[in-house]
Formats: structure tokens, C-alpha cells, sequence
């Protein structure tokens, strides 16, 4: 509960008594409008509901996986696939459980896993392999878990498994 206080009194926008401060960005991803009054809370945006994705070299929206670059600029720029409204608090609803990128491969019995989020408590993390199945649970960011569970292609090697944060 004292992480869940602290991340509140952090208050991305929101200037604790439910008012938005002028000028805070649209949470939507691609979405660059800002919020100016009232109006701007029903003012339609143009926005990516997926998530990043850079692999190998190129940066792109999980859900616009037609549209690619190289360059992080352009990339930025992707106008977005869906239309809705801004949004410029963040939902607590929201918080709970989140979407990590992250980058897996496995040659014969090797599997590498690369996790991406910030701020993470390694004493809330749990890493179990076997020789079929790699599950993992993660806590970042005060509130945010993810949790991931991949079938593994043949027989991995469980008893050379190791984890690090």
C-alpha cells in the first residue's frame, strides 16, 4: 500500500483533487494533443491500442504490423489506427496488470528471454523452468505485474536454467 501511495503522490496529470493540469499530454500512444480545458476531455485522438515493438532494427506498433521503419523518428511519427477520445489521467483500473515487450528465441537447448520494464523489485520476482515450459512472474513500477508462460520448443536445458534481473 505505501508503493501504491507513493506512485499516486507521484500524479502523472492529475493534480490530486481530479483536475488535469494544462499542458499534460494525451496518454494515448501517438497521440500528441494536449490538454488545454474542459473541451479537451471529449476532443477526439488518433491513437496506436498496441504496444511498441523494436526487432531487429526496425520499430513498428503491434498493431500496424504492415507499417515499419528503421528510423525512430518516423517511427514516432506513425499517425495512430484507432480513433477515441484523449486521455489524460491514468486509470488505477488500468494499473494492475500490464504488457511488457519482450524478445525470446531458443537454439536447441539454450533459451534466451529479454524482459523490458522499468523499475523492477527483483524480491517479487518468481522464474520457474522445466524441461517443456518457462513461466515467470514480474513486479515493476509499484503496481505492475507481468506474468508470462511460453511452451518451449523440444527439451530445454531445466538444469542449467538460471534467472537475472
Amino acid at each position: 500500500e505505501k508503493a501504491i501511495k507513493q506512485r499516486e503522490e507521484q500524479g502523472e496529470g492529475d493534480q490530486g483533487d481530479g483536475k488535469v493540469k494544462v499542458g499534460t499530454q494525451c496518454k494515448n500512444n501517438s497521440c500528441t494533443k494536449c490538454y488545454a480545458d474542459e473541451a479537451s476531455l471529449s476532443q477526439e485522438c488518433l491513437y496506436h491500442p498496441g504496444a511498441p515493438v523494436f526487432h531487429e532494427g526496425y520499430k513498428y506498433w503491434s498493431c500496424c504490423k504492415k507499417k515499419k521503419t528503421t528510423d525512430f523518428s518516423e517511427f514516432l511519427s506513425f499517425t495512430g489506427c484507432t480513433r477515441g477520445t484523449c486521455v489524460f489521467t491514468d486509470d488505477p483500473t488500468k494499473k494492475k496488470k500490464a504488457l511488457c515487450r519482450y524478445d525470446f528465441f531458443q537454439q536447441g537447448p539454450q533459451v534466451t528471454l529479454s524482459i523490458y520494464a522499468k523499475k523492477v523489485h527483483p524480491e517479487q520476482c518468481e522464474f520457474q523452468i522445466s524441461a517443456t515450459r518457462l513461466k515467470l512472474f514480474i513486479c515493476f513500477d509499484f503496481v505492475n505485474t507481468f506474468a508470462l508462460d511460453l511452451e518451449l520448443a523440444g527439451r530445454g536445458g531445466a538444469h542449467e536454467g538460471q534467472g537475472e534481473v
